[in-house]
């Protein structure tokens, strides 16, 4: 997910004709971004209280340090924390709270003012695959795909299925889930994490030498998928 994983039971849900099928452990998994981008000389600062803030919580979440974006000079050094919600009601009763408390909200405008800009977002998660014991996640790979009008619920399965596979035989976590508030109402986005930025090479290669994987990819989208390469900071995993 772009938030992590967590220990699934296996369920399905239907899109028009399509079966889609996703992991959950009681109900959708949800969770809440917060984009950063630090002024000139605050990324230290603004990494390390996004650290300080995501270790304090219950929730599993990470926080990332962009790498590698498709618009350098606008997504550089973007330190994004992520916290997972087990339901859309857990999300909400954090949400009231955030809204309705001076300390947080004093929090978070004293680290927003460090920065250039800061933004949220909240997704959903519709399919999971959860990496092997004793995973420690370094490299997070974000990819946006937007399906061709009429052919989102074919990509959800595709995509679906498409990381349930092996990635040349590398070690992963992956999710596929939907941003609520987008430009776009068919894209979907596909995060997965690796140990290392060499076991992310050799996936990447593994995928794109899938010529029938990648044509049906090409038949599903209506553009070219976008992609965020960034360095896992720090991982708070979920309660076994």
């Amino acid at each position: 997910m772009d938030g992590g994983w967590c220990i699934y039971e296996r369920t399905e849900f239907h899109l028009g004709n399509i079966v889609c099928i996703f992991e959950e452990k009681t109900r959708m998994i949800y969770f809440y971004s917060h984009y950063r981008k630090p002024k000139q000389g605050n990324l230290l600062k603004v990494r390390d209280l996004a650290i300080e803030t995501r270790n304090k919580m219950t929730n599993p979440g990470f926080v990332t340090a962009t790498i590698s974006v498709p618009q350098p000079v606008v997504g550089s050094n973007m330190i994004v924390s992520t916290t997972i919600f087990e339901s859309v009601e857990a999300m909400d009763k954090a949400l009231e709270h955030n809204d309705t408390s001076d300390e947080v909200l004093e929090r978070i405008q004293s680290v927003d003012a460090l920065c250039e800009s800061s933004a949220s977002v909240i997704g959903k998660v519709l399919h999971s695959v959860n990496p092997p014991e004793g995973f420690v996640p370094k490299i997070c790979v974000r990819d946006t795909v937007t399906a061709a009008d009429g052919k989102l619920a074919d990509l959800i399965a595709f995509l679906s299925e498409g990381i349930e596979g092996d990635w040349g035989g590398v070690a992963k976590g992956a999710s596929v889930s939907m941003i609520l508030g987008r430009p776009n109402i068919n894209s979907i986005r596909i995060t997965a994490f690796f140990q290392s930025l060499a076991d992310f090479d050799k996936a990447d290669s593994a995928i794109r030498s899938n010529s029938p994987g990648l044509q049906k990819l090409l038949e599903l989208r209506s553009i070219p998928q976008s992609r965020a390469v960034s360095r896992v900071l720090s991982f708070t995993p979920p309660q076994a």
